[in-house]
């Protein structure tokens, strides 16, 4: 953990991806629990913590061909999940293996029974 200080990240990340050889990727740093519209559509999207629900605005950020790994649901019952853009507005979803994964920051949440 680099206590968050922004400078630091970007300064790792550009150094990683230049030891690497990576030339042709964007890093974003900042809040994308429901989408990052400034750049879309994506050809890759990884979403690096759990969603109890897939907001269907990420979904559509992807460009045809395009997919999104996403573990979804609520402890101790998720998905592993790959969603693929297989033309404007259809996406193909292949849940690939149960697992538990700390939830995004600002994930979006469900509708919850409440007394």
């Amino acid at each position: 953990m680099l206590g968050g200080d922004q400078s630091k990240v970007e300064s790792l990340r550009e150094e990683n991806l230049r030891r690497a050889g990576v030339e042709n990727v964007t890093v974003e740093l900042g809040d994308a629990a429901r989408g990052w519209p400034q750049h879309a559509p994506y050809d890759i999207i990884v979403l690096t913590g759990s969603t109890p629900v897939l907001p269907q605005t990420l979904v559509s950020q992807l460009k045809i061909g395009g997919r999104l790994f996403a573990v979804v649901g609520d402890p101790p019952v998720m998905e592993a999940r790959l969603i693929t853009c297989v033309d404007e507005g259809s996406h193909h979803a292949t849940d690939l293996f149960e697992t538990c994964l700390a939830p995004l920051k600002n994930a979006l949440q469900p509708p919850r029974f409440e007394f």
